[in-house]
């Protein structure tokens, strides 16, 4: 009988996986630029909510598909993303 050996499944296992575990839960940052101009300003002229809303329609379904396969690098980083697009969608539709 083969025996395989597993390495643990969360940890970056080549330089590549590293830098993408990187931009994975560094992206939404610079999101957040986005919706403080929306609050500060009170204005959501110009920001397409098709466009926040389809994201944040994708940011479902992979978190859907991160819970199936218990990826938690990408439960964790799906959720940021939600609440993130979450908040920039409610800003569009109160401020538009």
């Amino acid at each position: 009988m083969l025996r395989y050996h597993h390495k643990h499944k969360n940890t970056p296992k080549e330089p590549f996986d590293a830098l993408l575990y990187f931009f994975v839960f560094t992206t939404p940052l610079f999101e957040i630029p986005q919706a403080i101009t929306i609050y500060k300003n009170q204005s959501a002229a110009n920001v397409s909510s098709l466009t926040w809303i389809y994201f944040l329609i994708t940011n479902i379904v992979w978190l859907v598909y991160g819970i199936r396969k218990k990826l938690w690098p990408i439960i964790v980083s799906y959720i940021f993303y939600m609440i993130v697009e979450g908040i920039i969608v409610f800003g569009i539709l109160r401020y538009s």
